[in-house]
């Protein structure tokens, strides 16, 4: 179990939270605030494999989200189902995305799954 890695993976994924919610009132700046909302899941996605000492992607595959949840959800871990609607922000998570005004998600709806996501983290984090 990697708790050390796990953690680095958590405050990064929190920087990339403050980051997002910085440019989320800001239309110019959707973009930057999907990725590092993206980013924040993936980090957290990443921290619970490592938690876990699974094996995940580490090309492009590995910033799916859906690819890193559904390793999860194969090794057990049925809580991560729950999450699942910040899948949908793995549109934005490439440096150079841009999301269509008439595709953009709800940024601050999407906060708020990325902030259960985190809650789900800690907890987990407290059981090793």
């Amino acid at each position: 179990m990697s708790v050390p890695t796990a953690k680095s993976l958590i405050l990064k994924a929190q920087d990339n939270i403050e980051t997002a919610k910085t440019n989320m009132n800001d239309d110019k700046q959707h973009d930057v605030a999907g990725y590092n909302l993206a980013q924040a899941c993936e980090l957290f996605l990443k921290a619970l494999l490592e938690m876990r000492e699974l094996e995940y992607p580490h090309d492009e595959e590995g910033h799916d989200l859906d690819s890193l949840m559904a390793i999860l959800e194969e090794e057990g871990m049925a809580e991560i189902s729950s999450h699942a609607d910040v899948i949908e922000l793995t549109q934005y998570n490439d440096a150079r995305a841009h999301v269509r005004p008439d595709e953009r998600l709800d940024l601050k709806e999407y906060l708020a799954y990325t902030e259960d996501l985190k809650k789900l983290v800690g907890e987990q984090l407290r059981l090793f």
